[in-house]
């Protein structure tokens, strides 16, 4: 876990030389949108493909069958997608510029969306180059994955925690060798990006040189007869769902994208620096938890009693929760400070910082449900059900576009609802109802005016945030009906999840007001137009969440406090052992 703090960290320092070079800029807005199809060649083929069938199944072979047909598989599996990645980035090479011209200038998406403020005609020559340099980079990370795969089969997380921390001090350093002093442009970071990718891929070659030269492998038999393995046809099997569920995740980016072109400039840049910021707890813990649960997930699904596999599952799930939600409440009450001293330098300026931070508190509903989700989808792939997985993302995304089409209208007149709203507010909260029934039926009868017509405030970009927000609560609603029936008893109950969940909301909500107090005094007390003091205010209020936190977990018996409690008595332990031994 402190592996995978320190990476976020360098993820947010990443961020913040990529703000200091470029701001929230048109230019960052094309480097973002170019890479769009070079993540998704990625992500469809290679990591919808590892959780969903890799691991699961090398999982299986292993227990069943040993070392030798683990690795005989891994090679089999390892051939077939490098082949399709390659065919893929290659045909992509090819009709890059056609895929621009359609990015950029399809007309029937312009109708549709009401494309208004789009890319140039004389962006599209960026657009190309930046994309072509991205599509070396799904080759690297896709055979540094499977490693990755076959690696936590054998229970090896450290090497593999350490990929993403070389790929991040890539794409810090070499942006200010290319970007600062070679003067490259966005084109410099697309480099980066490649070498930050090798670099993923080569810290964990010895170690699985180490592990996969304990058998050694006919690859010539191997590649004649891997169509027709079993096991290679069942994790193609169990891909297909996920790899479906992902291709229309990735539409979703691509719609988002082309939707952000339609709102100011910088729109898009601002949205991503938010995303980035609110996948860190995501990342950290949740993907953290569901990456070391769904070994052991995958191995209690062979058993038919689902006791162990209800027990573990929900112990993830409340883990997960009980580290996130006080990172919730923390990125909601201080989004402001925090945006500020993540991304505040160089051309990133103010007005960039309340877009990013009116994405972000907007975005900072959604970590819950994809967090649980996180879990959840792991839980449907170890019980090779990832059908049902792939009914949830298509809900997800029906759900996604509705959202996206109607909010971002809605909040692009956010300077003339908003006016009606707190004078409805303030009519209820002064008791007043003189005229409160005219004022209602204007803010109803002015609603699909506004979720339909797009207006000119930047604001707009809300409508993505809280889309994105909206889909995860309704997925993970699903994906808890669906967890229950697929097996013989309930997974997902009051009492294993629903309760202790609560009491965690509860206790984080407590914390997030107390929160919210501690900060408005601070800041009329303190110059904020200062970093130290920015920095002093946020450390502040981050103490004071912390400590009311672990004071409501006391109080509210809360189990996974015991846990924590334990972790820090035996490492105090362990410090005084060490240091009275070396001072005796």
């Amino acid at each position: 876990m402190g592996l995978l703090l320190f990476t976020k960290i360098l993820g947010f320092i990443k961020l913040r030389m990529i703000a200091q070079l470029f701001g929230a800029s048109h230019e960052l807005d094309i480097f973002w949108a170019a890479f769009t199809i070079p993540d998704m060649v990625f992500l469809v083929i290679v990591a919808g493909s590892v959780n969903a069938a890799i691991i699961p199944i090398l999982t299986d072979v292993l227990y069943d069958k040993g070392k030798k047909s683990l690795n005989l598989l891994f090679n089999k599996l390892l051939l077939i997608f490098t082949g399709i990645i390659l065919i893929l980035i290659t045909l992509l090479f090819i009709f890059t510029p056609q895929i621009a011209q359609w990015l950029i200038s399809f007309k029937e998406v312009g109708l549709i969306f009401d494309l208004s403020n789009t890319l140039q005609t004389s962006d599209v020559s960026i657009f190309i180059r930046v994309m072509r340099i991205g599509l070396v980079s799904p080759f690297f990370l896709g055979l540094s994955s499977f490693i990755t795969a076959y690696l936590h089969v054998k229970k090896q997380f450290f090497v593999t925690s350490l990929a993403p921390v070389f790929y991040n001090l890539a794409m810090i350093l070499c942006p200010i060798l290319f970007v600062k002093y070679g003067g490259m442009g966005v084109e410099g970071l697309a480099l980066s990006s490649i070498i930050g990718t090798v670099f993923h891929l080569g810290i964990q070659i010895p170690l699985f040189r180490k592990y996969y030269k304990e058998e050694k492998i006919d690859i010539k038999g191997s590649f004649r007869k891997m169509f027709k393995d079993s096991a290679v046809i069942k994790a193609f099997k169990l891909a297909t769902p996920r790899i479906l569920s992902i291709l229309g995740e990735q539409l979703n980016v691509i719609v988002n994208t082309v939707i952000s072109f339609t709102l100011t400039a910088g729109t898009l840049s601002a949205y991503k620096f938010a995303f980035s910021l609110h996948m860190f707890p995501i990342n950290i813990i949740g993907s953290a938890v569901a990456q070391v649960t769904l070994p052991d997930l995958a191995k209690l699904s062979r058993k038919k009693d689902r006791g162990d596999f209800k027990l573990v599952l929900n112990k993830a799930i409340q883990f997960a929760m009980y580290l996130v939600l006080p990172i919730v409440s923390v990125l909601i009450i201080l989004r402001l400070p925090i945006v500020r001293l993540t991304y505040g330098a160089g051309a990133f300026d103010w007005e960039d910082t309340l877009l990013t931070s009116w994405c972000l508190v907007l975005l900072g509903l959604s970590i819950l449900g994809q967090t649980l989700m996180q879990i959840v989808m792991r839980a449907f792939y170890a019980l090779k059900d990832t059908w049902k997985a792939l009914i949830i993302t298509v809900i997800g995304i029906a759900m996604n576009l509705f959202c996206v089409y109607f909010l971002t209208n809605f909040f692009s007149h956010y300077y003339d609802w908003r006016i009606i709203l707190e004078q409805i507010i303030y009519q209820i909260s002064t008791a007043n109802g003189a005229g409160l029934g005219v004022v209602i039926k204007s803010f109803f009868t002015d609603l699909w005016g506004w979720m339909t017509v797009r207006g000119d405030s930047s604001l707009a970009v809300g409508g993505l945030a809280i889309g994105v927000s909206m889909t995860y609560f309704i997925e993970t609603i699903i994906g808890f009906w669906y967890l229950n029936r697929i097996t013989e008893i309930k997974l997902i109950t009051w009492k294993g999840t629903f309760k202790p969940l609560f009491l965690k909301i509860l206790n984080a909500t407590i914390m997030g007001i107390g929160m919210y107090f501690v900060f408005k005094l601070f800041d009329l007390q303190l110059d904020t137009s200062r970093t130290v003091w920015v920095l002093l205010l946020t450390v502040s209020t981050c103490m004071y969440g912390g400590i009311s936190y672990l004071l409501g977990s006391y109080l509210f018996k809360i189990e996974e406090f015991g846990y924590i409690k334990e972790y820090i008595i035996n490492l105090l332990g362990n410090f005084r052992k060490r240091f009275f031994k070396k001072n005796a």
